[in-house]
């Protein structure tokens, strides 16, 4: 029995059917490929922005955390620094703040360090001299130079100069004046234009914080996304089909070729060959019902 023809026609319907699927595999990659692309391209443009919003926030995060610490030293400053009251016991009666011992003890031995520094400035000045109520004039009398945060020392001097006694008298005493001194708008712009800076100031942050929320619950989706891509479905279930279909249909009967006669039982390679073919039709078929379930299946559940 001349087996050629059949063997012929099996191996050109299987290519047909292996350029086919070829062709939607290699379609269906390359159009992952460029969506995988795209997806990376915008997920990096989020991260890009997600860091320099980031960035942005802690710069008003720490400018409002200082502006925080400044107030607190502004509102008791008298109480640090001349009834030395404890710092945790401050925070406890101030429930308004939110700050904390850890966070304010760098500043607050800052604080006494400037203390000391004014005691001193005061103690060498000559004792007929009388104190200005503005630490200026007191370092242009007396040649005093001073480095760094001037407003805090500023505020330090003025809140000893207020509580010093009227009579010159030794400012270590106990003879400071229990006066009520109002030391809290030293460094603290009560303007309207400075209230208007401040509630700008709030408004871009809380803007800030919403587009960073945004930005992070947007480049988890893109990420989720991506991983998916990772796991394309169908894709290596075609795969698979079409070596076995080049493997049943094509390098199998090729080698039969020119088939001899009267060497095999040519009708049981006929039937062998015969149902090779037939299983790489029912494997295409089988790939092919799955993936239309599959793609209905997804779209009946978005439907609902």
């Amino acid at each position: 029995m001349d087996l050629n023809g059949l063997i012929s026609t099996i191996i050109t319907a299987t290519s047909a059917l292996v350029a086919i699927i070829g062709g939607f595999l290699v379609s269906r990659v390359i159009t992952l490929s460029g969506e995988r692309s795209a997806i990376e391209r915008r997920l990096k443009e989020i991260n890009n922005d997600l860091i320099t919003k980031q960035k942005m926030l802690e710069q008003i995060e720490k400018d409002f955390l200082e502006e925080d610490i400044k107030d607190f030293i502004n509102d008791y400053c008298e109480e640090i620094i001349i009834e030395e009251k404890s710092i945790q016991q401050i925070l406890d009666e101030d429930d308004s703040s939110d700050l904390t011992l850890e966070i304010l003890e760098p500043y607050i031995e800052e604080l006494f360090s400037i203390r000391d520094e004014i005691f001193k400035l005061i103690e060498k000045t000559d004792e007929n001299y009388v104190l200005p109520n503005n630490l200026n004039e007191l370092m242009k009398d007396n040649n005093i130079i001073i480095e760094g945060k001037k407003d805090l020392h500023e505020l330090v001097y003025k809140t000893i100069y207020n509580l010093m006694p009227d009579e010159p008298s030794t400012i270590f005493g106990t003879n400071f004046k229990l006066t009520a001194v109002d030391h809290r708008n030293l460094l603290k712009g009560t303007s309207v234009f400075s209230q208007q800076m401040l509630r700008d100031r709030i408004n871009e942050r809380n803007t800030l914080r919403n587009e960073v929320q945004t930005l992070i619950i947007r480049k988890n989706e893109q990420e989720k996304i991506l991983g998916d891509y990772g796991k394309p479905s169908g894709l290596w279930g075609g795969l698979w089909v079409l070596i076995y279909a080049c493997i049943v249909g094509i390098a199998y009967p090729s080698v039969l070729l020119p088939y001899p006669k009267n060497t095999y039982d040519d009708v049981t390679t006929k039937w062998f060959l015969l149902f090779l073919f037939f299983s790489e039709l029912i494997a295409l078929f089988i790939y092919l019902g799955v993936s239309m379930f599959k793609l209905t299946k997804n779209n009946g559940s978005q439907n609902l």
